[in-house]
């Protein structure tokens, strides 16, 4: 089983926070969600870590720690992953990009944050 540590960012507080995604069977769940700022996240190499793939939730998968979904965004414009709450109209929490959701993709290329 492959296993790495990705970052999303919370658009309530626009905090960072570390998200356990592990391989099984080509697919990668999200399993675990903790707290992290910038300096620790870049110091590990999480910024850096790049996947691909379909991206589910985890049975376990806790959410963000910060606002607790369990949903999530990919920007258009610099492509890091976000909170997603369900609205309509969104502004991504890394680039300010401000938006409306038009459809998810399946399958994703995602990764670190590249803060």
């Amino acid at each position: 089983m492959k296993a790495k540590v990705i970052l999303m960012k919370c658009p309530e507080g626009k905090k960072i926070y570390g998200v356990r995604v592990e391989e099984y069977q080509g697919d990668w769940y999200r399993t675990w969600a903790f707290p992290l700022d910038s300096k620790r996240a870049s110091r590990e190499g999480y910024d850096k870590e790049k996947c691909s793939g379909n991206l589910y939730p985890a049975d376990e998968y806790p959410g963000c720690p910060y606002c607790r979904s369990t949903q999530f965004l990919k920007c258009t414009s610099c492509g890091k992953l976000s909170c997603w709450n369900g609205q309509e109209k969104v502004e991504c929490p890394w680039c300010g990009t401000k938006g409306k959701i038009i459809t998810m993709e399946k399958e994703i290329e995602f990764g670190g944050g590249d803060m």
